[in-house]
């Protein structure tokens, strides 16, 4: 079994970020696959507005114009480590910064690029909240319609 697209997904956490790019780019070297380095935005506004925090008009527009500067900073940040992680494994890699839910903005762009095998890091959501929600990992593992590999 080969793999010809990988997606790749980061967190920009110094613990299993590295893990998992080791992992993808060790793999894709070894495939000769095309990386897909993904990076999801995740937008919390609504969230707040749902925990009874009455935001005004004007606060809402600041919370959009930090979005946009959160995502131009990440999709700096991804386009670095997909330079970094293209010299390190001689591996061809595409950067993608989605905004959105985590699960479904990977799930939905794995679908529409026709991945083979995403990679995810365990990493994510803690205590309660990991108990109510899941982890993105989890929710990727179990409805993905490709290969998943959890790294730890």
């Amino acid at each position: 079994m080969g793999f010809e697209k990988i997606m790749t997904c980061v967190d920009f956490s110094h613990d299993i970020s590295p893990k998992v790019l080791a992992v993808a780019g060790e793999l894709a070297q070894l495939m000769k696959a095309k990386i897909l380095l993904t990076y999801v935005v995740e937008r919390d506004v609504p969230l707040l507005i749902s925990e009874g925090i009455v935001l005004p008009q004007v606060e809402l527009e600041k919370f959009e114009e930090m979005y946009q500067i959160l995502e131009e900073k990440s999709r700096e940040k991804v386009e670095s480590m997909a330079q970094e992680l293209a010299e390190e494994w001689q591996v061809e890699v595409k950067p993608v910064v989605l905004v959105g839910e985590p699960f479904d903005m990977i799930l939905e762009k794995g679908e529409e690029e026709g991945v083979d095998l995403i990679v995810v890091g365990s990493h994510g959501k803690k205590g309660i909240e990991r108990i109510l929600l899941g982890s993105v990992s989890e929710k990727v593992a179990r409805k993905a319609k490709c290969s998943v590999l959890v790294v730890r």
